[in-house]
C-alpha cells in the first residue's frame, strides 16, 4: 500500500510556483505599463545581479522611456511630425525589446545565490584526548619554570578570564570550590576541606599530601594526577 506524502513538498512546491509567477510578471512589466515600468524592472535587475551589462540597460531604457513619456506629456494630441516619429520608435523599444531581454536575463537575475559551505576539520576523538594531554604537559613545565608567569597566565584556573589553553588543568591550590568539585572523585565537602586546608596551612606541594588530610576516595588518584597542579 502506497502511503500518502507529507503537505510540506506540496506547500514548497506552489510557493515555488508563485515565485516563478512574480518574476514573469516582472519581465512582462514594461508591456503591463507600456514601457512605464520599464526602469522598475531593470533596476530590480541591477539590485538583483549588479553588473555593468544590467547597468547599462538600465540607463539606456530609461532615458528611452523618459524621452517617450516627457514627448507624449509635452505635445499631447497635437505633437509634431518628428515627436510622432521618435514616440513611435522609441515605444515598442520600452516594451516587446525590453521585455524579450528581461526574459533572457530572467534565469541569471532570478537563480538562488549559492550558499557558501565552510568545510571545518574537527580532530577526532583520540586526536583531542592528545592534544589536551600536550597542553598540560606545556602548563606544567611552566608551572615548574615560573610559578609567578602561570598564575599571571591563569593556569588551572577555568574560572578566571585567560587566553593561554592549560588542556584542562585545576590549581588545587586557588581554584574556588565550584571548580574543583569538577575533578573527580571531589565532592563539595572535599572541595571545601582542599580551601580551609589551604587557608589554614598555606598550600598542597603535592597530591600525595592533599589525600592524606582531605577526604578523597584514593580510587580517584590517577585520574586526579592527570588533571591537578600545585602553584605556590
Amino acid at each position: 500500500m502506497t502511503v500518502p506524502g507529507p503537505v510540506v513538498p506540496y506547500q514548497a512546491k506552489r510557493s515555488k510556483t508563485a515565485a516563478e509567477i512574480g518574476t514573469i510578471l516582472w519581465a512582462m512589466l514594461p508591456i503591463l505599463t507600456c514601457g512605464i515600468g520599464v526602469a522598475i524592472a531593470f533596476g530590480v535587475a541591477v539590485a538583483k545581479r549588479r553588473t555593468p551589462f544590467t547597468i547599462a540597460s538600465l540607463v539606456v531604457y530609461s532615458a528611452l522611456s523618459l524621452t517617450w513619456i516627457c514627448l507624449a506629456g509635452t505635445f499631447g494630441a497635437e505633437a509634431p511630425l518628428w515627436a510622432d516619429v521618435v514616440v513611435y520608435a522609441i515605444l515598442p523599444i520600452v516594451t516587446l525589446v525590453a521585455t524579450v531581454h528581461l526574459f533572457v536575463i530572467r534565469p541569471l537575475v532570478w537563480a538562488p545565490r549559492p550558499v557558501p559551505t565552510v568545510l571545518v576539520a574537527r580532530p577526532n576523538g583520540p586526536q583531542v584526548v592528545d592534544r589536551a594531554r600536550q597542553l598540560r604537559h606545556q602548563a606544567r613545565g611552566m608551572v615548574a619554570a615560573d610559578p609567578m608567569l602561570a598564575r599571571r597566565l591563569a593556569i588551572g584556573r577555568p574560572d578566571l578570564p585567560r587566553q593561554f589553553d592549560d588542556g584542562g588543568l585545576v590549581d588545587l591550590n586557588h581554584a574556588p570550590v565550584h571548580v574543583l568539585t569538577s575533578l573527580p572523585g571531589v565532592t563539595e565537602a572535599s572541595a571545601r576541606q582542599i580551601r580551609d586546608r589551604v587557608e589554614r596551612s598555606g598550600p598542597f606541594e603535592s597530591l600525595g599530601e592533599v589525600l592524606l588530610v582531605v577526604e578523597i576516595s584514593p580510587t580517584f588518584e590517577h585520574h586526579l594526577r592527570e588533571y591537578v597542579v600545585f602553584i605556590p
